[in-house]
């Protein structure tokens, strides 16, 4: 099933109220994308009606999208790029919303820096992705230049970015004996000091 999380106001600009058993539930889903309302209830202490009620808003306002995610070379594509497009500012909003549309721009999302806008593309050859940048980009009144860097490797991919207003242990960095770094969780350092 394909997925999109498309807004017609920007992702960032609106305020969001989530209550305690929708932050919690996001966290729970970011662990285990496959867990079902009665599993949710259970783990939440709410009813399955509430659970069910609670998954259905956040996943009709966008707030939460459940898909597979893949490593694109696995799949056949050889070119995943991020691309970064300098824009006349004026019209930042009609670019993004034309580059939200096209089937090949798996994200897309304002910026500061050199660039305006960055994209994420996955192309299927090196060929595809001239013909994404030299004929489609080229084509779209605004973008004034693009910096392109082709994705070699993917070192790490995940979405899970925790949920604000959720407990959850931060780690922290430790040194030990030997001079080597650790990362360990505040709390499993708490308890062996007490």
């Amino acid at each position: 099933m394909a997925s999109t999380n498309q807004h017609s106001v920007p992702s960032g600009t609106e305020n969001i109220e989530l209550d305690r058993v929708e932050r919690m539930m996001i966290a729970l889903l970011q662990e285990d994308g496959r867990l079902g309302v009665q599993s949710l209830a259970r783990k939440l202490g709410v009813s399955d009606v509430t659970a069910r009620r609670k998954l259905r808003r956040l996943l009709g306002e966008g707030i939460v999208q459940i898909v597979a995610a893949v490593d694109p070379f696995q799949i056949g594509f050889q070119s995943p790029v991020i691309i970064g497009l300098k824009i006349d500012r004026a019209q930042i909003d009609d670019i993004a919303a034309k580059l939200c549309s096209h089937p090949s721009i798996r994200y897309v999302a304002a910026a500061t820096g050199k660039v305006d806008l960055i994209i994420e593309v996955v192309a299927a050859s090196n060929h595809d992705l001239a013909e994404f940048v030299l004929v489609y980009l080229a084509s779209i009144p605004g973008i004034v230049d693009t910096e392109t860097s082709l994705v070699l490797r993917i070192y790490k991919q995940t979405w899970n970015w925790g949920v604000r207003g959720v407990d959850a242990p931060e780690p922290s960095l430790e040194i030990q004996t030997d001079g080597h770094a650790a990362v360990k969780k505040k709390r499993a350092a708490r308890s062996t000091k007490s």
